[in-house]
């Protein structure tokens, strides 16, 4: 089983950062939306002075979800960490184009697939041993106390 990082890792980069960023993967599925959207409201409602941006969309998956997404003109990527779940190269992540172009401070990937990735993260959390990533957005509440 592949581990690289852990909670603690995660939780001190979201800690680190004023404007956190969350994406989720091409063709989305209930693990990536519901880790993005999860995440954003446990980083919203423990940091409320930090501004959280979902981006991407849900393509009209679970649209009784009212999923709610940031136009990339609205982001501020001043001291800004990008965060993507369930995902690891940009060929498999919506609105890469932000990754590629650098255009955040820091880049935190945390996934349960033991994929390579194109992409260079400052911070990883990745743990096979997990069945989802929002099992492991649940890890990371726990241990942050959230």
């Amino acid at each position: 089983m592949m581990q690289i990082g852990n909670s603690k890792v995660a939780i001190d980069a979201i800690e680190k950062y004023d404007n956190i960023i969350i994406f989720h993967h091409i063709r989305p599925d209930g693990d990536c939306l519901g880790s993005q959207g999860g995440l954003a409201e446990l980083i919203k409602t423990n940091y409320p002075n930090k501004k959280v941006y979902k981006v991407g969309n849900n393509e009209n998956i679970f649209p009784f979800m009212n999923f709610d997404f940031q136009d990339e003109s609205e982001i501020d990527y001043k001291n800004s960490l990008a965060i993507v779940v369930d995902a690891s190269s940009g060929d498999r992540i919506q609105c890469s184009e932000i990754l590629y172009q650098n255009k955040t401070t820091a880049k935190l990937r945390i996934d349960h697939h033991p994929n390579e990735s194109d992409i260079v993260y400052d911070y990883v959390y990745v743990d096979e041993k997990f069945v989802a990533a929002a099992e492991m957005v649940a890890q990371i509440a726990y241990d942050a106390k959230w």
